[in-house]
């Protein structure tokens, strides 16, 4: 049996001592708890971004490696050489019309100065036309 005490007080210090020290661990595990909810809350969302990243290489990726590929297969080449052949088309083309442009203009030149001489000439006869007309017939 147990000797009773004469001082009541230490038990009862004893007692509160043991419920501040569970009210502190009760603390500081409830904090815990919280750290370790927020870092695994951080750790998901960090999670989530990089699975995003990888997604997002993975197609940059993937449209590299068909790039790629077809420099390799020569398809952008021969892409290349039909765009140029046509284009070497139309410039012939073109410089064909500029080439017609450039006699049509000079035979539209010469035309004019043709056109200009008869008028001239024209001008010329009808002038020599009334001069003769008007003069007086001596007798």
């Amino acid at each position: 049996m147990l000797a009773p005490l004469k001082d009541r007080s230490i038990l009862l210090r004893a007692d509160d001592e043991s419920t501040d020290n569970e009210a502190a661990l009760r603390l500081a595990l409830r904090q815990a708890r919280q750290a370790q909810r927020q870092a695994a809350e951080h750790g998901a969302r960090q999670s989530i971004a990089l699975t995003n990243e990888v997604a997002r290489l993975s197609e940059h990726n993937r449209q590299l490696r068909n790039r790629l590929d077809e420099l390799e297969n020569g398809q952008v080449i021969v892409a290349l050489g039909q765009q140029l052949m046509a284009l070497r088309a139309e410039n012939e083309a073109l410089l064909a019309a500029a080439h017609r442009v450039c006699s049509l203009n000079q035979a539209l030149h010469a035309t004019r100065r043709e056109g200009e001489r008869l008028a001239r000439a024209r001008n010329d006869a009808l002038d020599c036309l009334y001069d003769c007309t008007i003069q007086p017939v001596t007798p």
